[in-house]
């Protein structure tokens, strides 16, 4: 644990990232289910432990308070999932998650880029403070309860 990256978020909350193990899948999985209304399969999160994408949780106090999926390759990266725990939300752990992974791609990508729900304003307001700016829609790109939601499309430059 000594040599994991660690943060400090802007409220004072003490950050330890490491990569997820197939050992952390069912928390993590708990975690997801409790952050998002449709979320990913266990599938999903085994799938990108063998694939090329950089799976990260942050724990606070040995607890599990989030975690980042992302992705690189042919020059553009793509942020995949970010999930903070309902009870660590508006702490600052999304921010050190997403500058965590941001850092990571620098140099191997020249362009960040992700879907948010556009009904997800805490996510967008995170997303626009860390220097994202919206390219469009797609339309009916996720499930709902009643049919379907846009997606907005965001891009950083790196």
């Amino acid at each position: 644990m000594s040599d994991s990256p660690r943060f400090v978020t802007y409220t004072g909350l003490e950050l330890h990232l490491r990569e997820i193990t197939a050992e952390d899948i069912p928390a993590v999985m708990q975690l997801e289910r409790s952050a998002h209304s449709h979320p990913w399969r266990q599938s999903s999160f085994e799938d990108c432990l063998k694939g090329r994408q950089k799976c990260w949780l942050a724990e606070a106090k040995n607890t599990l308070v989030g975690y980042v999926v992302i992705t690189h390759g042919g020059g553009d990266a793509e942020l995949l999932n970010l999930a903070v725990a309902p009870t660590f939300q508006r702490k600052g752990i999304g921010q050190c998650l997403l500058e965590y992974a941001t850092q990571c791609v620098a140099g191997k990508a020249d362009m960040l880029f992700l879907e948010v729900r556009v009904s997800n304003q805490k996510a967008i307001e995170l997303y626009s403070k860390a220097g994202f700016f919206e390219l469009g829609n797609r339309k009916n790109y996720y499930p709902t309860v009643n049919g379907h939601e846009d997606a907005l499309l965001m891009a950083r430059q790196l």
